[in-house]
């Protein structure tokens, strides 16, 4: 495909998207951040989070599994969808996006971005997290990959080998950052701007408009907000818990 086709795809994308809120409508029962019991995990009542976010100002959503985001983007085919799909398996951490089977059904939902885990990690196939870059970049050159990472590193290796965004999304989530698991990583934000200048999105531990205008500050091009807009339960848990304290 002409280069100058995909550049300006991308260009476009990013600049529709930069300054905005992205809203993280997902429903993993029983796993994810989401929690045991979380009653918000069918696709209907995804939807009606959608809506929410939508009526909202929202720019985009992020959502998981093709049964989701294909009933987001039909209802919804203006607001960008970053597209993943959480394959759990036994024994492996690595479970956002693994494989091209993966990629496939997601593009064929209509999605602007995949997100993919990034690490430096082994995932289920025997291979690095992020050698599914290259691979989604040759096949969809059109379709924005997002690099969920967690640390400045596997932010960079990311870039080389062609991500169109980079979120510090698994920041706190990998064995080799659980220090950091307490807050929103600011500072891996304003790192990766100032030294790699590619575009940013702040995702992970966003609990209030002071965090999201800091994000910006510290260099984000959008964020993704999602358990401290779309998780009633833990919502609820996290004040009562404080209460009690």
């Amino acid at each position: 495909m002409d280069h100058s086709v995909v550049k300006a795809r991308s260009e476009a994308v990013l600049s529709h998207i930069r300054g905005g809120v992205f809203v993280s409508c997902q429903g993993v029962a029983g796993q994810g951040t989401f929690g045991v019991g979380n009653p918000f995990h069918t696709p209907e009542r995804l939807l009606l989070m959608a809506e929410a976010a939508y009526k909202g100002g929202a720019v985009g959503f992020r959502a998981n599994s093709p049964e989701n985001i294909s009933l987001m983007k039909r209802t919804y085919p203006e607001m960008v969808m970053i597209g993943i799909w959480k394959q759990f398996m036994i024994g492996n951490d690595v479970y956002i996006t693994t494989n091209m089977d993966a990629v496939d059904k997601i593009a064929a939902c209509g999605v602007e971005i995949v997100a993919v885990d990034a690490t430096d990690r082994v995932n289920a196939f025997g291979k690095r997290a992020w050698e599914i870059i290259p691979e989604i970049k040759q096949k969809y050159p059109l379709i924005q990959v997002m690099a969920d990472i967690s640390t400045f590193d596997e932010a960079r290796h990311a870039v080389e080998l062609g991500a169109d965004i980079v979120a510090t999304t698994l920041s706190g989530h990998t064995s080799y950052t659980r220090h950091l698991s307490g807050g929103c990583n600011f500072d891996l934000v304003r790192e990766i701007s100032g030294e790699l200048g590619c575009f940013v999105i702040c995702e992970g531990k966003i609990w209030s408009r002071e965090d999201a205008k800091r994000a910006f500050d510290c260099g984000a091009g959008a964020i993704v907000v999602g358990t401290a807009i779309t998780n009633p339960m833990l919502i609820t848990k996290r004040i009562v818990d404080y209460c009690k304290e």
